[in-house]
């Protein structure tokens, strides 16, 4: 998925602005979004930042949080919103209530240990450089050991990364072979909808790309948006709002490739 980093920009108060990213990773969160994109709008005051910080600190474990984020103006918020409870997210437990294979979230230690949010912590193969967040799989109970493992090797959804991209890299990214972009200007969605779960289905990686408040893809991207993505689609082609909330067309646009890619359209 990706958004302009433009997309707070009609949030006045930092306050504001993070309750709309904590509802933008709720929705990530929900349909298991695998990378959001956060890429430059030329046309507005981008505050990337901000973004890539909230998004990120959500993502954490709230174990982890204290040891990966300093004191930060950027989070002052985001410690009040609703935890995200993905797979990921574990709880602290006792090391006792611990099963060989689980695969935990950590922070390296300087004595190549890492912490799991247990009350003691794993031995880590091979040893990290310290204050890195790595995924490990436990792999000895007696002395308490793990590995580190890859986030796309683990079988349960292990939540999202954060990337910044141009509107070049944006369109260009080859791990998405399908780029849905969305407009008032695109072809409505009654249209296009068995075209849209075709291609959905055969698709290797599917990216939906969204506009700024105030700036739709075309004004952002230009003329040439349909030739650049798969297709355009408007999502709300009978919206009896005068306006539809950037986070309302997440919600709605995630929601219909999830349907669509599992084939109950």
């Amino acid at each position: 998925m990706s958004i302009p980093d433009t997309v707070l920009e009609d949030k006045d108060s930092l306050r504001e602005k993070t309750t709309k990213l904590g509802t933008i990773a709720r929705a990530c969160a929900i349909y298991g979004v695998d990378v959001v994109e956060v890429f430059r709008d030329p046309g507005g005051e981008g505050e990337a930042d901000v973004i890539m910080k909230v998004l990120t600190y959500l993502e954490t474990p709230q174990y982890l949080r204290r040891r990966l984020y300093p004191l930060d103006e950027a989070l002052r918020y985001a410690g009040m919103l609703p935890p995200l409870r993905i797979p990921s997210h574990k709880q602290k437990i006792p090391t006792s209530e611990l099963n060989l294979g689980d695969v935990r979230e950590g922070v390296t230690n300087e004595d190549g240990t890492v912490d799991v949010g247990l009350d003691e912590a794993a031995r880590l193969e091979p040893r990290g450089r310290p204050g890195r967040r790595v995924t490990v799989r436990v792999t000895s109970l007696a002395p308490l050991s793990a590995a580190t493992v890859p986030r796309e090797d683990v079988p349960a959804y292990w939540g999202y990364l954060v990337e910044t991209k141009s509107v070049g890299e944006l369109l260009s990214d080859p791990r998405f072979n399908m780029k849905i972009a969305t407009s008032r200007m695109g072809e409505p969605l009654s249209e296009s909808l068995g075209r849209l779960e075709r291609s959905i289905r055969a698709a290797g990686g599917v990216k939906l790309i969204f506009g700024s408040p105030s700036r739709g893809l075309f004004q952002i991207v230009g003329r040439d948006l349909e030739n650049r993505t798969s297709i355009v689609v408007n999502l709300f082609p009978e919206q009896k709002v005068e306006t539809v909330r950037t986070e309302e067309a997440i919600f709605a646009g995630l929601g219909l490739v999830s349907v669509l890619s599992a084939g109950k359209a």
